[in-house]
């Protein structure tokens, strides 16, 4: 018998932890994060990560899973979800994979096989970070020219990877394949019009200033003096750090983060798109969305 799972994914504030919790109140879910930022502990607030008490007694795995100095790489994410889903098909149970990182997600979805992924190499990272984006995208041509076709125009971070695996590997990123999976899976996707969105994000960041942003972040540079390159990605908390600093004002940290945020949203849009296979739902009036996310949960269940 087939294994199912279903993915709830799309842009930030649109939704799918909420969406998520209702739907595994009506099935036999158990939830499975793919955001990259919720895997730290005490980076709740700034993650909007759902507090335990808000989780209608559904288990969320891979939350809480690290320390704010540790690198957790998508090679690990991939490993423990795997790990994570099997274990929760022994139980009779169904992962409901949710999240905004999409290529965590498309790890899970389609496979990649990023368990052969070459090391990072820092010394060359730098030395192409230098390079102007046409040199740097001829030279990535010259050693794989299918991965570079498949590229953007401006995607410096995407070409010294392809650069950087063939130096370290031997061997074209483009040759490594993908092993078929072994789940079927249900993937809808959250999206509003993108002026309710960014109102949305606004409205929301607000919330976390007062559901006490800043107390968070006093509490994380209290505990950790060393913050890894990662979690220092995680927006708001780099915002925050400096107010906290003196460098900027709180109302600079606040449009800072609105900014960023709304960056993040485009850019999570303009990856979705790319996604097979995905029924989108506008999640503006959220119970017509849940009901819609009802139906087509009900009839790949069968």
């Amino acid at each position: 018998m087939t294994k199912k799972a279903v993915v709830i994914l799309g842009p930030t504030a649109t939704h799918k932890s909420k969406l998520s919790i209702a739907l595994a109140q009506k099935f036999p879910f158990e939830i499975v994060s793919a955001d990259s930022m919720q895997f730290y502990k005490g980076m709740d607030i700034g993650t909007d990560k759902v507090p335990p008490e808000k989780r209608a007694g559904i288990a969320h795995h891979l939350l809480d899973i690290i320390t704010i100095e540790e690198e957790f790489s998508i090679a690990d994410f991939k490993k423990l979800a795997l790990k994570t889903m099997q274990e929760i098909y022994l139980r009779g149970s169904i992962p409901l994979i949710v999240g905004g990182s999409g290529l965590y997600i498309r790890t899970l979805t389609e496979n990649f096989p990023v368990e052969e992924s070459a090391p990072p190499d820092e010394k060359l990272r730098e030395e192409l970070s230098q390079m102007d984006i046409y040199n740097l995208r001829k030279l990535a041509e010259e050693v794989d020219f299918d991965a570079v076709s498949k590229v953007g125009l401006q995607d410096r971070k995407r070409l010294i990877r392809i650069v950087e695996y063939y130096k370290s590997t031997g061997k074209k990123i483009s040759e490594v394949s993908n092993k078929p999976q072994e789940v079927l899976f249900l993937k809808i996707g959250l999206i509003k019009p993108r002026e309710v969105l960014y109102r949305d994000i606004e409205e929301r960041i607000e919330q976390m200033f007062e559901s006490g942003f800043i107390d968070e972040v006093k509490a994380l540079r209290e505990q950790y003096l060393h913050w890894s390159k990662t979690a220092l990605q995680a927006i708001g908390y780099k915002e925050v750090l400096m107010y906290l600093s003196g460098a900027i004002s709180l109302d600079e940290a606040k449009r800072l983060m609105k900014l960023r945020t709304r960056h993040l949203a485009k850019r999570q849009i303009t990856w979705f798109k790319k996604e097979k296979c995905v029924h989108w739902i506008d999640s503006t009036n959220f119970s017509e969305a849940l009901k819609k996310a009802e139906e087509l949960v009900k009839e790949f269940l069968g």
